[in-house]
C-alpha cells in the first residue's frame, strides 16, 4: 500500500472503516485474518466481499482471485482491537437494521420512533449515540434524510408526499414497534416470511412454481412490496405472473392455482405490516379502530371510520373470503 494509505490506517478513520463493515463482511475480514499467506477465493458472493473490503483500504485483491491483508492493516487492527470496538460495531449493524425496518413499517418516523427501535436491543443508549450513530450509517445503508424534524423515506420528500402520509394517511396512529427478531427478519428477508400466511404462500410458490426457497422468499419479499404501494389484488397476480427483472414470466399451471394464489394474496395483504399503518398490520387497524370508536361512545360504522389498507379493486374477490366479488360485497358500503 502507498505511504499516505499507511498514515491513514493508523488514524481514527480506520476503526470507522472496522466499525461501518456489515456483519458478513466482517465475517470475510476476521476469516482472512487467519491465513497469513492469503487465500485464493472460489465463490462469487466471497469475491464481491473481498471487492468491498478492498474499497474500504482493509484487503488487496490480487490476479487470480487471491486474497490477502496486508501487514500494515493487521498492525492496525491488533492496536486497536477492543471489546468497546467490537461493541460499537454491533451497535452500528442493529442501527441499520433499524433503519431497514424503519423502511419498511413507517416510511415517515419520528426520532422517538427511531430510539424505540433501537433500544429493542440497547436500552440504556441515549439519543446522543443513536443520532451519531444514525448519521455515521453508511450511504448504502441509509434510507432516511431529515425533513422538519423527522426522518422521511428517501423519495417520500417529492411533492411533500410525506406530509400527506404523516397527515392524511396515518394521523395520530401510533408507531408498532417490532420485537427483535422481526427487525432482524425485515433486514435479512424484506419481508416477515415467519408470518403464517406469509409461509403459507412461500410453500405455494414453491410447490407450484418449481422455486426453490430463497427464490420464493424474494418472489414473497416482492408481493410484499406491492401491499405497501397499494397494487390492486388483480394487477399485483399480473405483476408476479410477468416476472422479475430478469423477464423470466410465470405461467398459472391452471385456473384453480391462480384463484388459490389470488386467496392466499388476499390473505397475506392482512398481515403485511404495512407504512399507512405505521407497522400496524390489518387485524391490528379493525381493533384500534374499534376501541376508538367504543372510546368515543360510537361505532366505527357510524362514524364512517374505514381501516386503512391495501386498495382492492371492484373486481377483486372480496378480501372477508365470501367468494363473491369485492363490488357485490364488502364493497357496496
Amino acid at each position: 500500500m502507498k505511504d499516505n494509505e499507511n498514515q491513514i490506517i493508523r488514524t481514527a478513520s480506520f476503526e470507522d472503516r472496522l466499525t461501518s463493515l456489515g456483519e458478513s463482511e466482517m465475517a470475510m475480514f476476521r476469516f482472512l485474518l487467519d491465513k497469513p499467506a492469503g487465500v485464493i477465493l472460489t465463490v462469487d458472493t466471497d469475491k464481491i466481499l473481498a471487492q468491498l473490503l478492498e474499497r474500504e483500504g482493509l484487503v488487496l485483491c490480487e490476479p487470480g482471485d487471491k486474497v490477502i491483508i496486508p501487514e500494515e492493516v493487521r498492525s492496525a487492527y491488533e492496536e486497536v482491537r477492543s471489546d468497546e470496538l467490537t461493541l460499537r460495531w454491533r451497535k452500528r449493524n442493529w442501527m441499520y437494521k433499524c433503519i431497514e425496518a424503519g423502511k419498511y413499517l413507517y416510511g415517515v418516523m419520528t426520532y422517538e420512533a427511531l430510539r424505540d427501535l433501537f433500544a429493542l436491543r440497547y436500552p440504556d443508549a441515549d439519543m446522543v449515540e443513536i443520532m451519531e450513530l444514525f448519521d455515521s450509517t453508511p450511504q448504502y445503508n441509509q434510507w432516511f434524510t431529515e425533513r422538519d424534524g423527522r426522518l422521511v423515506l428517501n423519495g417520500f420528500e417529492k411533492n411533500d408526499y410525506y406530509k400527506y402520509l404523516e397527515q392524511q394517511v396515518q394521523g395520530d396512529l401510533t408507531f408498532y414497534v417490532p420485537t427483535v427478531m422481526e427487525v432482524e427478519e425485515l433486514y435479512d428477508q424484506g419481508s416477515l416470511i415467519s408470518r403464517e400466511s406469509h409461509m403459507k404462500m412461500k410453500k405455494f410458490i414453491e410447490d407450484n412454481f418449481g422455486c426453490d426457497p430463497d427464490t420464493a422468499a424474494l418472489k414473497v419479499h416482492d408481493l410484499y412490496e406491492t401491499v405497501n404501494n397499494h397494487m390492486r389484488v388483480n394487477d399485483a397476480v399480473e405483476a408476479f405472473a410477468a416476472g422479475g427483472e430478469d423477464g423470466s414470466a410465470i405461467e398459472f399451471p391452471s385456473d384453480e392455482i391462480r384463484f388459490r394464489f389470488t386467496e392466499l394474496y388476499i390473505e397475506m395483504s392482512r398481515e403485511c405490516r404495512v407504512r399507512d399503518n405505521r407497522g400496524h398490520d390489518y387485524y391490528e387497524m379493525v381493533a384500534i379502530m374499534s376501541l376508538k370508536g367504543r372510546n368515543a361512545g360510537d361505532s366505527p360504522a357510524k362514524k364512517g371510520t374505514q381501516v386503512k389498507r391495501a386498495k382492492i379493486g371492484r373486481n377483486d374477490p372480496c378480501p372477508c373470503g365470501s367468494g363473491k366479488k369485492y363490488k357485490n360485497c364488502c364493497g357496496r358500503s
